[in-house]
């Protein structure tokens, strides 16, 4: 089972002024979410956030002017994949192969179903 990993980000921090420059980025928050390629297409997300590493002056790009594939770039850099991906990985295995699923206690009274109950109160 192949997955495919999807970047988003969610939300900025930035600092007003910092080393001379303006609105500088110092966190991230992000979503990181794997699909499976299976017929059901499985899903997970991994929410997190990292900072962002002290501005370069002769590289710098105004906030007004980021794009988000920027941003996702600084994240990748600030933020390895490897456990992320580890994360997703073993919760789709969970949606696939449950582990932990409800289950009826023999010696507990049954419960009645609700279409019956209903069928007996209207007559």
């Amino acid at each position: 089972m192949a997955i495919t990993y999807e970047w988003k980000i969610t939300a900025l921090k930035k600092a007003p002024s910092l080393d001379g420059l303006s609105d500088v980025v110092t966190h991230i928050n992000f979503e990181y979410t794997g699909t499976d390629d299976t017929e059901d297409k499985n899903s997970a997300t991994f929410y997190g956030a990292c900072p962002v590493g002290s501005p370069d002056k002769d590289n710098f790009t105004d906030l007004k002017d980021l794009k988000e594939a920027d941003v996702i770039e600084w994240a990748k850099a600030n933020h390895p994949t490897e456990h992320m991906d580890d994360v997703i990985a073993e919760k789709i295995s969970e949606q696939v192969t449950p582990k932990n699923v409800e289950a009826e206690m023999p010696w507990a009274p049954a419960q009645p179903d609700p279409a019956t109950t209903e069928e007996e109160s209207e007559e």
